[in-house]
């Protein structure tokens, strides 16, 4: 991707008595209606991307993309952006001990992302950081039998997809949900895991922490 150019920038304030009650393990499609209905916070830009080749002639065009997270939003150089996320204070350890604070008690130790691309659902991507200590209402997917169970116990359909290196017999990573392929990368030892499903093709992404939330929007890769 080349030349990002952020040439919207949009939120919606939210009040804190709205509760997310949405299930989002779920591998269905959701609205944008519902996240913002949700409390969730919107943010928008639009990206330049070169287009295909046609007759030899090099041409671009214009993406827009709403990005819908539990993350709220930060004053910074006069722009507003999702806030700052630990791991990127590494110079600032009063700023990186906020962040973790943020992390913990704002969000339960869970970060929440959904992309739209030119008003369609791109992605969807769930943080859970190590703690042991959650809400009902986030799932412990930590491990190959746990993902499993859960799924299995609200009667969706789930298996398991073998990919080479990534997803083998020993440590899978992949599963096909309700007819989503889904990554989820987990570790058992500290309750934590990234949860991944894209919608528009079979790609998969990671670190998305870390494009979305170090600070500028301009910074983030979703290709």
């Amino acid at each position: 991707m080349k030349n990002i150019s952020i040439l919207l920038l949009t939120l919606f304030f939210l009040s804190c008595s709205k509760r997310d009650n949405i299930n989002h393990y779920l591998p269905k499609k959701i609205s944008a209606k519902t996240l913002i209905e949700n409390g969730f916070y919107k943010y928008s830009y639009n990206d330049t991307i070169d287009n295909n080749y046609s007759n030899q002639r090099h041409t671009k065009k214009i993406v827009k993309y709403d990005m819908y997270t539990n993350v709220e939003p930060e004053n910074k150089n006069g722009k507003r952006y999702p806030k700052q996320l630990v791991g990127f204070y590494k110079s600032d350890s009063i700023e990186e001990k906020k962040s973790v604070k943020y992390i913990g008690r704002k969000l339960d130790y869970r970060i929440i992302t959904y992309m739209f691309r030119n008003d369609s659902l791109f992605f969807k991507n769930i943080v859970t950081y190590p703690n042991n200590i959650r809400s009902k209402e986030i799932a412990d997917l930590s491990s190959q039998k746990k993902i499993v169970k859960y799924y299995t116990g609200l009667k969706i359909p789930i298996e398991i997809i073998l990919e080479g290196k990534r997803s083998s017999r020993n440590y899978p990573t992949l599963f096909m949900i309700d007819g989503f392929k889904t990554s989820i990368y987990y570790s058992e030892d500290d309750k934590s895991y990234d949860l991944f499903i894209n919608y528009i093709n079979d790609n998969f992404y990671r670190n998305i922490v870390e494009k979305c939330y170090s600070g500028h929007m301009s910074n983030a890769s979703y290709y």
